[in-house]
């Protein structure tokens, strides 16, 4: 006498593991469509900062002064980050700023996000970080106030604490709130 075979009710391993990555695939998808490509232009900028500023730091130790000099273009859709010594340039960089505003100030270490930093950075008025030939911070900020660094030096981007940039007297920069 043949038995009946009896068959399986439910979705194979496969099944399932094909239907997740199809879904992945299309979330993935649509979600890119809904995401500006300007979102993560703040993170750019300020990861950006940090780097040359590193650069900067590590340039100068035991050599010669270095400037990080940062400067929005006159249109206001780029910035350029650029490190520079006495014999030119050591290290550039072109990030876009669109939905990015650029501000800075020395030796006010209170949050950008409650405080905005003291002097817009612009085209006219670059924001210039100097670092001496130890590392450390000399005179620096935005033009037509600059000075001595005491407790540190801070880029407020959209002035968001997160998305800010601060760098102590002894040249280390580090996204963040200043908490020197």
């Amino acid at each position: 006498m043949l038995l009946k075979s009896q068959t399986s009710k439910g979705f194979t391993v496969v099944e399932i593991v094909l239907v997740i990555v199809l879904l992945a695939i299309v979330s993935a998808v649509a979600i890119s469509r809904f995401v500006s490509g300007n979102a993560f232009n703040p993170t750019i900028v300020r990861d950006q900062i940090i780097s040359l500023a590193r650069t900067a730091q590590q340039s100068s130790l035991g050599r010669t002064d270095v400037s990080l000099t940062i400067t929005p273009n006159g249109a206001g859709d780029t910035v350029t980050i650029e490190t520079s010594d006495t014999d030119g340039t050591i290290q550039s960089f072109d990030v876009s700023i669109d939905d990015v505003t650029l501000s800075g100030d020395i030796n006010d270490t209170d949050s950008c996000a409650t405080t905005s930093g003291a002097d817009s950075i612009t085209n006219a008025a670059p924001m210039t970080i100097d670092f001496e030939e130890l590392g450390d911070l000399g005179t620096s900020g935005v033009t037509g106030s600059t000075g001595a660094v005491t407790s540190a030096v801070r880029v407020c981007i959209n002035d968001s604490a997160l998305a800010s940039v601060c760098v102590s007297p002894s040249g280390f920069a580090y996204a963040g709130d200043c908490d020197v």
